[in-house]
Parts: C-alpha cells; structure tokens; sequence
C-alpha cells in the first residue's frame, strides 16, 4: 500500500503546486490584471503638475472674449476637474477671479478635455471686463487617473485684458525711393486673431478704424516685394496712430548697418552702448536675433551680416533711457545714426527729432510754443547760442526782435543743421504752467520763400519725433501730406497728456519767427 501511494506523491505534489501557483495570481478583487484596472496597487507615485497656461502670466489680452487653457503634465480625472457655473462664488477646482478670490467668474460649461485628457479648455459665461487682471487658481482637488492630487494649489500672476475703447490705425507704404506703392495687403492682427485686412489706395495710404485698443501685428505683402511686419499699439480711446512702412524689393541683398550713437543733449559721441536686432518694425519686446554690437569710443557700431528686410533695432546703456529704430536692410546701411537721452527726472519731458541721411532733407527745425510767466506765449525754436529762450507775447518775426526773454526753463538743447540731424527739446518737470503746449516740425530746406505747401518732400523723409515722459518712449511717424510744417502734438500743462495731431501745413523760411504759424 505504501508503495503505491509513493508512486502517486509525484503527481499530487505537481497539482498542489498548479493549485497554489493559480491561488496566488487572485485576490479578492480578482486576477491581478483585473486588480490593476481598478487602480488598487498602483506604482504610479507620481503627483501632475501644470505644463502651462493660456492666457499666459502677465500678457494683455484681447477683452471681452476670453478662453481660458490649462495643460497638465499628464493625463487627469475628468470628474476632478470641476468650476462654478451658477454663481460667482469661488467654488471646484478651476477658478478664475480678477479680486484675488472673493469672488469669481461665472463659467458657461465644466472644462473640456482634450490632447489625451492633458488639456482643459474653459469659457466664461459672460463678456469679462476690460482693463483687468484677472488670476486662474487650480486647486489640489485636481487629480489624476491614478488618484495622485496636485501637491499644492497653482495660482498664475494674471493676464489683463485690453482697456475699453477703439481706435484708427493708417500709415503709407512705400518704395524706397519714396514713391507711394498701391495695392498693398495689410492685414492687422491682435493677439493672434485677424482683425480687418485693407489695401493701400493709389497714394500708398491705409487705413482701418474701430479697432479694439491693444497691440497689433501689420503684415504687408505685395508680389515682388518682401514681407514687411510692424507692430503698433493702440493705447487710449479714440487714438489714431500713424504706421508708415517701406516695402523692399524681394532681390534685395543681405548688408552691414553702420552708423553713430551720440547724446540727444550734448551731441557728445557715447561709447559702450548695446546694440540688438528684433525682426519687425517697431518691435520693442520678445526675443532677439544673434546680431549685436557695442559702440566704439567715438560713438561708431556696425550690425553685420543682416539679411534683408525690416527690423528694430535696441540701443541701451545705463543712464540712459532705452531707445529703438528701424532699419530696413538692402545691401549695406551706413549713417543710420542715433541719439539717445540720459534718464529723466520726475515730470520732466524731452522730445527728440530726427531725418535720416536719406531723407534729402538738410535742415528741419524744432518748434515748440506754450504758456509762459507772463501771461503770454514763448514760441522757441533755432536759437543762435543754443539754450537761450526766445519769448513772444505778440506775434512779430525773429527780424523784428529788440529783446529777448526767458521763457521759464524750457530748453532747445541741441540743433542739427545737416543730415542725419536730431533736434532735442527739453520741459524740466518743475517748469510746465497751465495751458496748452505744442510741437511742430519745419522743414526748412524745401519751404523757400513761399512755403511750398504742394511738396511732399517732408512727407517722403521717414521723419520721427520721439517723446520721452516717465520711463516712455512714444514715437510719432510724419503723415502722408503734403507742406513743410508737421504739426506734431499737443501737450496739456496741467494733465501733461500729449495728443497727436500730426497735421501738415507750410510755412515760408521768413514766416519761421511768427509764433502762430506754429500753433
């Protein structure tokens, strides 16, 4: 008997070990895969965090419509993803609040998933308001599919949205030989999205009203031409901005641009100063090229290697305040000239114009007249001895002057007489009276003796004036006009609020002493 039961131990033994074996691969949640698809046991230890956001932290968004965007790190619980859309309370995980949370913004549906269930997209329910910063707040109720939570709520620094109001934005384009360039597309884009497209007319002008207030992107093309980009930026309600651009040839060649940095004060070359390239025009924030370049002890840089096109180049030093322009590259550039101003003290104002070297254009005048101590109004502008202060209180010619007064402390800094030529003007902050001030541009060259009102050589020059007031630079294009005084702005005393004009008339040489013909 014993015999045979040590011949079937063998067999008994091997369907113990199966029986054990197949126990083992079970619990009582079922097989181990089963176990596993309900999550239990998981090796996933790993918390999600957030990839990125949209609006992103600290940008200006186009207001009312906003879509929220946040991307996880992986893929998340769609039941964890939860937001308020009956009230305004600060309730689920996805909160957006413009009062740090007191309240927060409706939202017209929970967040769709998408890209993998990585991505949440949500809508308020409303138009939210203008000139805001609002905040996205992800709270640690947020989970992902194995059940890891946030490890700490995510609060973004705000996006604000644009100020409410509209405005114009119009300009001309051109050959660089000046010559007024029709049929151009314009196409004007805010914050990604197309806003209007308008083509240039037979005078090379543009224009499109009723435009959202923000920063826009203006993409030109024509055949045989290259692209030309020029950012422009919409501020202040009913404002009108003038973008004036050069298209070039599409067989135009990469070049070197050279040329001089200098005070706006003293006309003193300045070295040491950084020179960097961003593609555009009027481009004065985001990343920048490889090309750059330091001013040499005499004030000279050179920009090297630069393809063709259009582009905005940055000039800065400490002490100074940071300035731009443009350059449109077709073979080599030289004279492309700046001058740059020392920082300013509170409520102080300086105004800087400037004609190129290609302008044809030998002299153009600063005018500037305002309110003065007496009752009256200065009206400043060549002085023989610079920084000596003409003042008028009835209108008669330089020629007719017996005396001489100052007009406060405003000051003609500095007078070119030649291209490239840069005119500087300057309202300490403790010297402005009430009443309205205003700026004009002569040019002198082409005015003779009759004024020349039908020229269109000023219009043609690609002159700008640049107003610097708190840590600002606001640059104003000539207009499309034709005459030889540019009415430039207007800056009220009291507010110090400066409005474009940007008007054009003419004034003969012997008619630049007379006060009105600049007011």
């Amino acid at each position: 008997m014993l015999n045979k039961m040590n011949r079937f131990l063998p067999f008994v033994l091997v369907i113990l070990v199966l029986l054990l074996s197949s126990c083992s691969e079970r619990s009582e949640y079922g097989e181990t895969s089963d176990y596993e698809k309900l999550g239990a046991g998981s090796t996933d230890k790993t918390a999600p965090t957030v990839s990125s956001v949209s609006p992103t932290d600290n940008s200006i968004y186009n207001s009312p419509a906003t879509t929220i965007v946040v991307t996880f790190s992986e893929t998340i619980l769609t039941s964890s993803i939860t937001t308020n859309t009956s009230d305004t309370t600060c309730s689920g995980s996805f909160q957006l609040s413009s009062n740090n949370f007191t309240t927060c913004v409706k939202m017209s549906a929970i967040p769709s998933a998408s890209d993998n269930v990585t991505t949440f997209t949500a809508t308020p329910a409303d138009n939210i308001s203008s000139g805001t910063i609002f905040k996205l707040r992800i709270t640690t109720s947020v989970k992902d599919t194995s059940s890891n939570s946030l490890v700490s709520t995510y609060t973004t620094n705000g996006f604000t949205t644009s100020p409410l109001g509209s405005g114009t934005i119009k300009g001309s384009v051109k050959m660089d030989n000046g010559t007024a360039l029709s049929s151009v597309s314009v196409a004007l884009s805010i914050y990604g999205t197309t806003a209007a497209n308008v083509t240039s007319d037979s005078s090379g002008d543009f224009s499109q009203s009723s435009l959202g207030l923000g920063v826009y992107s203006l993409t030109f093309t024509k055949s045989d031409y290259l692209n030309s980009i020029q950012s422009a930026t919409l501020a202040t309600d009913n404002q009108t901005i003038t973008a004036n651009v050069v298209l070039l040839a599409d067989n135009c060649t990469a070049g070197t641009v050279s040329g001089t940095i200098s005070d706006a004060v003293s006309g003193s070359d300045v070295s040491g100063v950084s020179l960097s390239v961003r593609s555009g025009l009027s481009v004065t924030s985001g990343s920048t090229t490889d090309i750059t370049a330091t001013s040499a002890s005499n004030g000279t840089y050179t920009l090297s290697s630069m393809n063709a096109g259009g582009y905005t180049v940055q000039v800065s030093i400490n002490g100074y305040i940071t300035s731009f322009f443009n350059v449109g590259v077709c073979g080599n550039l030289t004279n492309q000239n700046a001058a740059i101003s020392e920082n300013l003290s509170s409520g102080s104002m300086r105004i800087i114009l400037h004609w190129g070297a290609s302008s044809d254009l030998t002299i153009v005048d600063s005018h500037i007249t305002g309110p003065d101590n007496a009752s009256g109004r200065f009206h400043i502008y060549y002085p023989a001895n610079k920084r000596n202060f003409f003042y008028y209180s009835n209108d008669h010619t330089c020629a007719a002057c017996t005396s001489i007064q100052k007009s406060d402390n405003v000051s003609l800094d500095y007078d070119a007489t030649e291209a490239p030529g840069t005119e500087t003007i300057t309202i300490p902050g403790g010297s402005w009276r009430s009443g309205t001030y205003r700026y004009s541009a002569h040019d002198y060259t082409t005015a003779g003796s009759n004024g020349n009102a039908s020229s269109t050589k000023f219009a043609e020059s690609g002159t700008t004036v640049k107003v610097y007031y708190n840590g600002t630079e606001t640059t104003y294009n000539v207009p499309n006009l034709a005459g030889t005084v540019w009415k430039v702005l207007t800056i009220d005393g009291d507010s110090k609020v400066i409005t474009a004009v940007n008007g054009m008339t003419a004034v003969p040489r012997n008619g630049a002493g007379t006060r009105t013909n600049f007011e």
